[in-house]
């Protein structure tokens, strides 16, 4: 067995870049291997494979390294630090894990992108807006993140869904303010908004609710209509839906 230290004495069969180049399909190379070449390097006493090893140890799976943001891989790198000193994960600081997390979301978007463009989409039903919106689900982040959705006359988008706030608005009269203040930037004539719960189950809080109102409310001031407000949760959750729509479950007048 090869010490998990000793790099440059692997044979080049076992070299990450050497099986890319030799490989007729990527699929036959392990997940640690692929992960190395976005590592690029390894730090002392532990090579770039078996650092690797060690990042998706920490994660329980790729399944779940691949959905992490950068800010919660950080923390789960110090955790993983934290209760397992003889393996540490180190040598990934801010920058490798922006980067590792920029390629996991260029994959995410990759995986969830749609073939026509997004502004030809016509907003219907809320099934649609969670089909726009599902890609912004990250995996393993554990703060809420709000999210509206500008739309014109007939109700196409008029950008992207946009990130208003993050995790630290702690009125939702913040989160109104943000999210109108985008939807006039954009000329908006009605709005969707959403925002993700960390634990995965979508189901609505009494603050969801309150958020809500405070968002009709201002939308009612403004004249720019607030179509519905998503919960989003993980996928599968809510019967396989994803989601609740806030406006199917009555209770506030939209």
């Amino acid at each position: 067995m090869i010490p998990p230290n000793d790099f440059k004495n692997r044979p080049d069969e076992l070299k990450p870049r050497e099986q890319m180049r030799a490989a007729s399909d990527l699929r036959t190379m392990t997940s640690e291997s692929l992960l190395a070449i976005l590592l690029k390097t390894g730090a002392p006493g532990c090579d770039v494979v078996e650092l690797a090893r060690r990042l998706i140890s920490a994660y329980g799976s790729l399944h779940n390294l691949v959905r992490a943001d950068w800010r919660s891989l950080g923390e789960k790198i110090r955790r993983h630090n934290r209760d397992w000193p003889d393996r540490k994960i180190l040598g990934i600081g801010d920058v490798k894990q922006m980067e590792l997390a920029a390629a996991f979301e260029l994959v995410r978007r990759g995986y969830e992108a749609q073939p026509d463009d997004i502004r030809e989409c016509r907003i219907a039903d809320p099934d649609e807006a969670y089909r726009i919106l599902k890609p912004l689900v990250a995996y393993g982040d554990e703060q809420e993140n709000f999210y509206v959705l500008p739309l014109n006359l007939q109700r196409h988008p008029l950008s992207e869904p946009i990130r208003v706030t993050r995790g630290t608005a702690s009125s939702s009269l913040v989160h109104a303010r943000e999210m109108f203040r985008e939807a006039i930037r954009w000329g908006a004539y009605c709005v969707m908004v959403a925002h993700n719960h960390p634990s995965g189950d979508p189901t609505p809080s009494d603050g969801d609710f309150e958020t809500t109102r405070q968002l009709l409310r201002m939308s009612k001031d403004l004249g720019i209509p607030l179509l519905d407000h998503l919960v989003l949760g993980a996928p599968g959750s809510n019967g396989g839906k994803g989601y609740v729509s806030i406006r199917s479950l009555g209770g506030v007048t939209f």
